[in-house]
């Protein structure tokens, strides 16, 4: 039975990985050096400082880039790295810089798999523009022309908890099967919120390799996992 290393326990998908995996420990950035354990079958590493503003430099480094290589420091067997499919902008905000810093490390790992996820669905994810429109918020900054890709934590639980994950290496794209504007969600639910002029737009990523090819059980598209999340 495979036992489970989980960082960024206090929130999103690291949270609730932590609270439905068997046999899974988990610790948050100041936990760390509580862990006692070294032999983990398996490291998810989910934490990552997402400061916009960045106030100490070094601490940034700390949490997202020497926390990793510490992870990797351990002995496992399989080590999961969750990424973002915002590593492939080709002007990538400091979050998704320091991402593929991230992953350029993990790589060296012939035992690492990178899953470059889009935005998460469920029930640990903080506030986002899904909940502002669904809870009619007056008004987002986005537009309707928007476009974004929803997958579900639930479908990564069960990539992790069924073992799916120790059939690949490299780096796998865990999205939906398409992506869907904003002004869909919108009509989907109904919503009164008034969107706005910043336009964000989820890359075309067809040439990469996804989960939805992979497996068919994770082959939805995002109105399907917003469906299923909010049903």
């Amino acid at each position: 039975m495979n036992n489970y290393l989980i960082s960024g326990i206090n929130s999103g998908l690291g949270k609730y990985l932590y609270d439905n995996l068997p046999d899974s420990t988990g610790f948050c950035r100041e936990s760390f050096n509580l862990v006692k354990r070294e032999d983990f079958h398996s490291i998810i590493h989910c934490a990552f400082n997402k400061e916009n503003d960045i106030s100490d430099y070094y601490k940034y480094l700390e949490d997202n880039i020497f926390l990793t290589q510490k992870l990797l420091n351990l002995n496992n067997k399989k080590f999961v790295y969750i990424s973002t499919i915002d590593v492939l902008q080709s002007t990538p905000t400091t979050y998704a810089l320091f991402k593929r810093f991230a992953e350029s490390i993990v790589k060296k790992n012939p035992n690492a798999l990178i899953l470059r996820c889009s935005m998460m669905l469920g029930p640990t994810m903080k506030p986002n523009h899904v909940t502002k429109i669904k809870d009619n918020e007056p008004k987002i900054n986005l537009s309707g022309d928007s476009t974004f890709n929803y997958i579900l934590m639930e479908n990564l639980f069960e990539f992790f908890n069924s073992g799916d994950y120790l059939q690949h290496s490299g780096i796998i794209n865990f999205t939906a099967n398409d992506s869907i504007e904003l002004s869909k969600v919108k009509n989907h639910f109904n919503s009164i919120t008034d969107l706005g002029d910043y336009t964000y737009k989820t890359l075309d990523l067809d040439s990469t390799k996804h989960i939805h090819t992979l497996n068919n059980k994770y082959n939805n598209s995002s109105l399907e996992n917003l469906k299923k999340y909010y049903e």
